[in-house]
Formats: structure tokens, C-alpha cells, sequence
């Protein structure tokens, strides 16, 4: 696999090409890109074919162990790679361990294991057992073990103790990865861990830096889940920009997470490559349809979002968006989806996710064209104008996240 990109300054927008994929070699992306998210390696309430109306084109998946952890026997047992055993072959996929969707319970961190949140509740695995299970899955790129369970709130022993326990979980990962005949058409990426303690994320960066690596995972941020919607960008610019500057220009740069349009906007001007769809996926279990992106005059949507649950769209014969070309708007109307919405029909989050995922593929071509053009800014201010207008739902305002968080135990599905 090689990525290559012709703009070397870091900490700056610009347009890469993943290309040379071993698997799938006459496959090429262009960046920013944003990996398609899944549970059990399928698109959330869509079917395969489905999905393949949503978008034709070429696709990168993002894999959480996770959601995956119960399919490990079974993909052993026939012998084949992850993307064969769920039927995806003809996408890339990209392994990681926690699911960005879902929020990672704080404070189960061991010296020699980190906790995967499976659906059967906590399991600790070392990198040897981590590494057995990559050999298994055999993914296109895969993140190496580390130690994220950092946030805006952690101490500096933790930040510090995080990134110990990520060197170390890197460096066996690696000598695994280095000498295995079945990872031999994989790629490693390493993780930037360190919260948000600039020295402890330097020391993160000066030991990854000069690793034979197509590139790096930025976490350590947060914790995943909903609430990383409410992460305003002003939080994570300066440990994002510091750990752009000291990282090789040249290299990959991956952040993972449900961040919001506008922070996304923000991470790639700092250079950020990859992205995931998580957040359409929070959006649409909240049972609301993107609509940032809706600019024309002619438009009534003037928010980022608009609740289907909402009385005012009971007679509401219109589409979602009258300009989006999703099977969703061409086909049903505001009325029709907020009757699936109040019988809890389970077309409901079909249809919504069919009209989120299309908005933010639609979202990220928007972004490519801009750098290319040069008008990136006009962009953001754009989609800043539609978080700004009143009377609809802020993304600082509580959501229900009734269906995607957890109490006493951790849940998958």
C-alpha cells in the first residue's frame, strides 16, 4: 500500500492518493476520505445491496474488534480473511479496536492488556493474543495495540502512564507484525497517544516518527461515543496542531470519532486524512436527517439537523432536502418519515441512514473539491452558518442517545 501526497508542509490542508493495495491493487482513494462504519463488518441498517445504492463507488471500511470480537472462531475455523467471511472483499477494510460510536468505558487499563468491549462485556487481551487475532482477520491496515483511554479530564500520570503502555504495546505489535507471512499484505499504523499532555503526546510522536509506517492514528482525545459530537474544535486545535508539526508530512494522518462537520472541517485543515461515518450513524439512531449541507435559497431546512419526531413535519409533504439526490429524498417525504418514526417502524432507520450516509459522502467530495480549489474557507463558513441558525436542535444541547449509551454494562447491538 503507498500513499502520496504532493503537499509537504505540514499542518495544512491537502489532497493525498491511497493506492496499491496488495488485495485490491487497481484500487485507488483520494483523500480526505471518510471510512465507511460498520458493526459486525456490514453498514449499519443497510443490507450489501443496499448499500451499493447508496454509493457506487469504491469504499474503505472501518472494522472495530469490538463488534467483531464473536466472529473470531468462525473466520479462523474457514480459513479466510475478514473481508471474504462478511462477503466484502471488493472493499478495503480498516481494523480497529474500540467502536467510535460507542462511548469505551474509562479506567480498566492493565499493565500487559488492554480491555476490548465486546457484547459479552470486558475482555483483556496482550499484544501477542491482539496480534493472533489480526493474523486471523487479516486486514488491509489495522492499528497496532496502544493505550487511548485519555480524555480533556486526564491527569499527567495518566497521559504519562498512556503512553508507556503504548510504546511497549507498539513495539511488540510490531516485531509480530514484521515477521508474520500472513500480515505480509497489511499495513500497520501507529497511534499518537497522550491525551491532551503536550510533552507526554512529544514523547508519543518522537518514538513513532521514524518507524517504518504508512502512517498514524491521532487519538487519545477522547473516550468515543455521542458526546464527541459537543467537541468544539478550539479544545482539540492545539494538541492536534502540535502533533501535526512534529509528525513526517509524508505519512497518513487519521482521526477516529464522531466528530461534527465543522471539527471535521477544522482536523483537515491540520492536515487530517481519514475520517469515519460514525457520526451520520449517531445521527440517524437520534432520528434525525442531515441538512447541513442544504444552502440554496430555496431550501427550508436551516439547520444542520432536522427531528423527524417533530409535529410540524406531520403534513409535511415535502422530501428531506429538496436538492439531495438520495434514494431517500427522491422517493418519500418529511410526513411519511415521521409516521416510521412515531410506529417505530424499523424503515425508519433505514431511510435515514440511507439520506445521512449519502449527505456526508456528499460532504467529503465537497471538501476534496474545495482544497483543490481553494476555497476550503467558504466552505467552513457555510456549514458554520447552518450550526449558528436558531430553532433547531444545537449541538451542545443534550441529544437522546438513549440507543447508542450504557449504564451499568456495556452493550454492542
Amino acid at each position: 500500500m503507498k500513499f502520496t501526497t504532493n503537499f509537504a508542509k505540514p499542518c495544512a490542508a491537502r489532497i493525498g492518493i491511497l493506492s496499491e493495495f496488495e488485495r485490491i491493487p487497481n484500487r485507488n482513494f483520494e483523500t480526505p476520505l471518510v471510512l465507511i462504519y460498520t458493526k459486525g463488518g456490514c453498514v449499519p441498517h443497510l443490507t450489501k445491496d443496499v448499500f451499493k445504492m447508496v454509493t457506487s463507488n469504491p469504499q474503505l471500511l472501518s472494522i472495530s474488534l469490538s463488534s467483531t470480537f464473536s466472529m473470531i472462531e468462525s473466520v479462523r475455523d474457514t480459513n479466510i480473511n475478514f473481508a471474504d467471511f462478511v462477503s466484502m472483499k471488493e472493499y478495503i477494510n480498516f481494523l480497529t479496536i474500540s467502536d467510535s460510536a460507542y462511548t469505551t468505558p474509562s479506567g480498566f487499563q492493565q499493565h500487559h492488556t488492554v480491555p476490548v468491549w465486546t457484547r459479552n462485556g470486558k475482555c483483556a487481551l496482550t499484544a501477542n493474543q491482539y496480534m493472533d487475532i489480526i493474523e486471523v482477520f487479516k486486514p488491509d491496515m489495522y492499528v497496532a495495540m496502544y493505550d487511548g483511554d485519555t480524555n480533556i479530564k486526564s491527569s499527567k500520570k495518566r497521559t504519562s502512564k498512556a503512553v508507556q503502555r503504548s510504546t511497549s504495546l507498539f513495539e511488540q505489535c510490531f516485531i509480530r507484525h514484521s515477521a508474520s507471512e500472513k500480515l505480509k499484505s497489511s499495513e500497520i499504523l501507529g497511534a499518537i497517544a497522550g491525551g491532551y499532555d503536550i510533552p507526554a503526546r512529544t514523547v508519543s510522536i518522537n518514538y513513532l516518527k521514524n518507524k517504518s509506517l504508512i502512517g498514524y492514528v491521532i487519538d487519545g482525545l477522547h473516550n468515543n461515543g455521542p458526546d464527541v459530537v459537543n467537541i468544539p474544535s478550539v479544545q482539540i486545535k492545539a494538541v492536534v496542531e502540535h502533533t501535526m508539526n512534529l509528525l513526517p508530512a509524508d505519512k497518513l494522518k487519521v482521526s477516529m470519532g464522531s466528530w461534527n462537520p465543522l471539527t471535521v472541517l477544522n482536523l483537515v485543515e491540520l492536515g487530517i486524512d481519514v475520517f469515519d461515518t460514525s457520526y451520520p450513524y449517531v445521527i440517524t439512531e437520534n432520528l434525525q436527517a442531515l441538512t447541513f449541507l442544504c444552502d440554496r435559497d430555496n431550501c427550508n431546512n436551516v439547520g444542520h439537523v432536522i427531528s423527524l419526531e417533530e409535529e410540524r413535519y406531520a403534513e409535511d409533504f415535502s422530501p428531506i432536502c429538496s436538492h439531495c439526490e438520495c434514494l431517500t429524498c427522491k422517493n418519500h417525504t418529511k410526513a411519511y418519515l415521521h409516521h416510521l418514526c412515531r410506529t417505530k417502524e424499523l424503515l425508519r432507520a433505514v431511510l435515514l441512514m440511507i439520506h445521512n450516509m449519502h449527505q456526508y459522502l456528499e460532504f467529503f467530495k465537497i471538501i476534496r473539491k474545495s482544497i483543490k480549489d481553494n476555497t476550503l474557507e467558504d466552505c467552513k463558513k457555510k456549514v458554520n452558518l447552518k450550526f449558528k441558525q436558531e430553532n433547531v436542535i444545537q449541538t451542545d444541547e443534550p441529544t437522546n442517545t438513549e440507543a447508542i449509551t450504557y449504564n451499568n454494562t456495556y452493550r454492542m447491538f
